[in-house]
């Protein structure tokens, strides 16, 4: 009996090759996770949060591109983070179903969803950056079971343009590098963390058309450039999963992705550890918006 692939009601199944594809990569790529149809369905709420209409949000309304005190309108990278804490009608919809049985596929029958997240970078922003990090450097360390499934959606097509996503593949079989605070001296007072490129990471852009997905996993080194086009948004909607028992972990020691979280970074966040003041300059990639 032949096996149907792709979006099959509230469920994506994947090929063996794109399972295959993460585990060796990384990332992976997917065509086609949501029509037109079914992206206009959930369009006026991610809309509702990225025109900053959702109160009460504190630091989960930012822009990841700029401090946390700069005024909504002169946002670049607008961020909403858990959304789905401040309009629980988001819970339950065909995205998340659908990229939940992709992260089972992928983490395994355990998958939790653990955060999601609406970003959008604003038309002829060239400064709405996200620099290059890996995802464990803005989370906790010594968790069970780390591997993620971070399921990003293109609500926009997405090109060099307007700041697709870029990553260096198979850089998860590294170490988790460095993570330089970029607007604070800890992660408390910088909610942006960036790692410098070497010479040997070579790096490949994910261009996406409206309805596709990107799916990376937690070490992967990535990040997007700004949006240099006159009049197109990118907006993009993330899911992540990771094991029941590492969102516990997490849990359980005050972490929720929030950016409103009370956590002893020091003692949570192995990636500041590792960062040295000298070990950066200003002529570092970290610093070219070209290259983040």
């Amino acid at each position: 009996m032949t096996q149907n692939y792709g979006a099959q009601g509230n469920e994506y199944l994947l090929t063996p090759e794109q399972i295959e594809q993460f585990h060796r990569d990384g990332y992976v790529t997917l065509t086609a996770v949501m029509s037109e149809q079914e992206l206009a369905r959930i369009e006026p709420i991610f809309e509702a949060f990225i025109r900053g209409e959702v109160p009460g949000m504190g630091r989960d309304f930012c822009d990841m591109s700029g401090p946390y005190d700069r005024k909504f309108e002169e946002f670049s990278l607008v961020n909403a983070v858990v959304p789905r804490r401040y309009k629980t009608e988001i819970e339950g919809n065909l995205f998340e179903l659908r990229s939940a049985s992709v992260a089972r596929q992928l983490v395994g029958p355990a998958a939790t969803l653990d955060y999601d997240q609406f970003l959008a970078k604003r038309p002829n922003k060239p400064d709405a950056v996200f620099t290059w990090h890996q995802d464990l450097g803005y989370w906790p360390t010594g968790t069970p079971e780390p591997l993620t499934a971070t399921c990003s959606l293109a609500l926009d097509d997405a090109d060099e343009e307007n700041g697709c996503l870029k990553v260096v593949p198979q850089s998860q079989k590294g170490e988790l590098r460095p993570h330089r605070p970029l607007h604070g001296q800890d992660r408390e007072s910088s909610h942006i963390l960036s790692v410098e490129l070497t010479d040997q990471d070579p790096v490949v852009l994910l261009p996406l058309k409206r309805g596709d997905m990107t799916v990376h996993d937690e070490m992967i080194i990535h990040g997007s450039g700004g949006n240099s086009s006159k009049d197109r948004w990118r907006r993009t909607y993330i899911t992540a999963y990771r094991s029941a028992a590492c969102v516990a972990h997490e849990r359980a020691i005050g972490f929720t992705h929030s950016h409103n979280d009370t956590v002893n970074w020091q003692t949570a966040l192995g990636a500041l550890d590792l960062y040295q003041p000298a070990m950066i300059t200003t002529h570092s990639p970290i610093f070219d918006v070209r290259w983040s």
